[in-house]
């Protein structure tokens, strides 16, 4: 008997360490979702990076990010790698731009080191409004 009750409870103890892992690092689908978000905030950074050369080239924005795109010698992804919906962007003027993103997680509740805070971001549709060669806070737009 004794060894039948070390070996329940082991099983509690297997299966308890599962489940508080589970809880504290999430589920592997919404490990999965953090990971893509990352990639979106990357794509992002380098597009924003790219804008400003561009802007200091040119001594304005591209209309469009197929422009930026078709730039010699750049690789940008200029879609959502999971859906392919693109990116959008908006030339706000000179040099103020809006970039926005679907994400599948809200960085709050995530608290994703990997992503900086002026990247910070809810679930849903995010933007961010930028200034070539000044980066400025985030603004939600439904």
């Amino acid at each position: 008997m004794s060894g039948r009750l070390l070996a329940i409870l082991a099983s509690v103890v297997v299966a308890a360490t599962v489940i508080a892992a589970v809880w504290v690092i999430g589920s592997p689908s919404a490990q999965r979702d953090v990971r893509i978000d990352q990639h979106r905030v990357q794509d992002l950074q380098q597009i924003g990076q790219l804008l400003d050369l561009y802007a200091r080239e040119h001594d304005r924005l591209p209309p469009d990010l197929q422009t930026l795109a078709r730039q010699p010698g750049q690789r940008v992804a200029i879609a959502d790698p999971v859906d392919g919906a693109p990116y959008v962007y908006e030339a706000l003027g000179a040099r103020r731009y809006r970039l926005c993103a679907r994400f599948a997680t809200d960085t709050a509740r995530t608290r994703d080191a990997a992503i900086p805070d002026e990247w910070s971001h809810g679930a849903g549709r995010h933007c961010f409004d930028r200034e070539a060669g000044r980066r400025r806070d985030a603004v939600h737009a439904p």
